[in-house]
């Protein structure tokens, strides 16, 4: 799976209406989804109200950050960080799964490649 899953002026993944992970059931409308979706709005606290705004980037990621400066804990000193999504366009953005088994997959995924990246670090640190 190629991270960032959505990024730019993309704000939806997968962009057919199937899911991304299993790759047999539909998503979208009118089928039976999981979203994970995030993002922020440009309020007007005046009147109480947002709207989208290309003013703002919408992001999602994972990190790992190990212990430093005297701190304890495993693979101390490394910081390493995976986007999920990136520099999004207005903020906001949806990634659709047929069920929660997909999403934890997904999710097991990313977390698989956060560890690689975190051993793959540790290496060339020495």
């Amino acid at each position: 799976m190629q991270l960032p899953v959505v990024k730019n002026n993309e704000s939806e993944y997968p962009e057919e209406s199937v899911c991304p992970i299993c790759g047999k059931s539909k998503v979208f409308e009118p089928h039976s989804m999981v979203v994970l979706f995030g993002g922020a709005l440009l309020m007007d606290r005046h009147t109480d109200s947002s709207v989208l705004s290309n003013d703002l980037d919408g992001f999602l990621g994972l990190a790992w950050h190990g212990a430093h400066d005297g701190g304890l804990g495993k693979h101390r000193d490394v910081y390493v960080s995976l986007d999920i999504a990136k520099d999004v366009t207005g903020g906001q953005f949806a990634i659709y799964f047929c069920s929660t088994k997909c999403l934890r997959k997904f999710f097991d995924d990313c977390i698989t490649q956060l560890e690689r990246r975190r051993s793959e670090r540790e290496k060339v640190r020495g």
